[in-house]
């Protein structure tokens, strides 16, 4: 009898603690475009996670939330599936580093960001890899934001 009890208690446990999932939006020929992960708290949808893909089904964009904002490593991808950036987010902003990739895989920026803004010094790169630009933010903060390939 025990072992039912305690199984019937890890059984709605696992179940309370799920996350729903919810497409937002679909494209024609309905595939998910935009997916959202919800847990409840307090009786409220509380959002975890989102991801965004592409009409083939690829992944576009894809991240965690904490408290409604983007927190955690987040990810893009370009159509073909080839990693495009990724980045990391505290509360809402960027904060750590943050690469970008060429479409063919090589990497294209890298450099660090805090509370949105870029910070020290940020690598460029040709499409085969060799650095081509190196760029010290905290010595010039606008040099070269229509430089910086993010999204």
């Amino acid at each position: 009898m025990k072992r039912i009890l305690l199984f019937t208690v890890l059984v709605v446990i696992a179940f309370s603690c799920k996350r729903k999932e919810v497409v937002e939006s679909k494209y024609e020929n309905g595939n998910p475009k935009v997916v959202k992960y919800y847990h409840q708290t307090g009786g409220k949808l509380v959002l975890d996670r989102e991801i965004m893909y592409y009409e083939n089904k690829h992944k576009r964009i894809e991240g965690e939330y904490n408290k409604q904002l983007r927190n955690g490593l987040w990810k893009a991808w370009y159509e073909n599936g080839t990693l495009w950036s990724e980045g990391e987010y505290k509360d809402g902003k960027r904060n750590g580093e943050a690469v970008s990739y060429h479409p063919n895989g090589e990497k294209y920026i890298e450099g660090m960001y805090r509370d949105d803004i870029r910070v020290g010094d940020w690598r460029f790169y040709d499409t085969t890899g060799v650095l081509t630009k190196e760029v010290d933010f905290d010595l010039v903060p606008e040099a070269l934001e229509s430089d910086s390939g993010n999204q």
